[in-house]
């Protein structure tokens, strides 16, 4: 019996079935976003960036750690209170600044997104407007 030649020919055909969707995937001519694979952004249009969720989950780290040391407050010396609860306070702060700015960011990538999806819709609108009413079937 040949165990390594069969080994060798079952994953020859796992890797070449897996690698025909992803070159299906992959390869897209138009450049539309109707043609665009599930997933994906068009070329052309605008794409989401990592900065946003990168502040956000900054933001989420500080206000954790912040409402952790205010929570220190309960069992802290009396003297220590103080400078725990600014130091908490401070970090819970510097949180919601940073929720703040993955907001701003986050808005700023949805209007972006509305308004090239709408110059597409009136794209569509123009080149359709001579045709006439349109066929059930296309």
């Amino acid at each position: 019996m040949r165990v390594p030649e069969s080994v060798k020919s079952w994953l020859k055909k796992a890797t070449t079935s897996s690698g025909s969707n992803e070159k299906e995937a992959v390869v897209s001519t138009k450049d539309d976003v109707h043609y665009v694979p599930p997933g994906q952004w068009p070329a052309t249009g605008p794409k989401p960036s990592k900065i946003g969720v990168l502040f956000y989950y900054m933001s989420l780290a500080f206000c954790i750690v912040g409402i952790m040391f205010m929570a220190k407050c309960s069992y802290a010396r009396h003297d220590d209170r103080p400078h725990i609860l600014a130091l908490g306070s401070a970090l819970v702060v510097v949180g919601f600044f940073f929720l703040g700015i993955s907001n701003f960011i986050y808005n700023r990538e949805q209007r972006r997104l509305v308004e090239y999806l709408q110059g597409k819709i009136a794209e569509l609108m123009e080149e359709n407007r001579g045709k006439g009413p349109r066929s059930l079937d296309s």
